[in-house]
């Protein structure tokens, strides 16, 4: 069953998958030494928003995202990658590109080139649906085709159990019978659960 992604805990920022780390710029700073030493043998016109950082190889890619803060899943552009004894490799965007999923785990809360809550309910809203090829959603051609049109036209606000039980004064118990009653619009991801707000405004308490 799938769970809502955390940030990377070594570094308080960072969405982690397949051994790589991914950030945007603005947070490069928290890295180690040779994503610093990467950064600067890169040419200078390279206006890169999204820093790999491969640990276990000291391999940094650079990556341009020209739609990071508009898309809520931007591409993948042109790629600058440079290997622990400094040789460059640089690949161009593909036809079909490859998008980032949950983009809000490249920033930290304070990033105000998009807005993170929103980004995270998206997440949680495309985590919720059932049969999505968790294999395929990379690519932008399935990913627009075969999960976006399946998401809620107007955003929803969700909130996690314990920011529920906070905000509208509800025991947990409470919101277990609200649940089982089919009184809430809910989704859940691993062992957490998460809850429409709107559900607590229309006459369900």
């Amino acid at each position: 069953m799938a769970k809502l992604p955390t940030r990377c805990k070594k570094y308080s920022v960072g969405k982690e998958i397949g051994g790589a780390l991914y950030v945007h710029r603005r947070y490069e700073n928290l890295l180690p030494e040779p994503v610093k030493i990467a950064a600067k043998n890169l040419r200078a016109d390279f206006d890169y928003n999204v820093v790999k950082f491969v640990e276990k190889e000291s391999c940094v890619s650079f990556v341009i995202c020209p739609d990071f803060d508009s898309a809520d899943e931007p591409i993948v552009g042109d790629i600058v990658r440079i290997a622990s004894n400094g040789s460059q490799q640089f690949f161009r965007q593909q036809a079909d590109p490859f998008v980032y999923h949950h983009k809000w785990l490249f920033v930290m809360d304070d990033y105000v080139g998009f807005d993170v809550k929103t980004s995270k309910a998206r997440s949680i809203s495309w985590l919720g649906l059932h049969g999505v090829d968790m294999k395929r959603i990379g690519r932008r051609s399935f990913w627009n085709s075969q999960v976006v049109p399946r998401l809620p036209q107007t955003p929803i606000n969700w909130l996690s159990s314990t920011e529920v039980s906070r905000s509208f004064k509800i025991s947990s118990c409470e919101l277990s019978h609200m649940r089982q009653a089919g009184n809430l619009r809910f989704v859940k991801l691993g062992n957490a659960y998460y809850y429409d707000t709107d559900s607590f405004s229309l006459g369900n308490m």
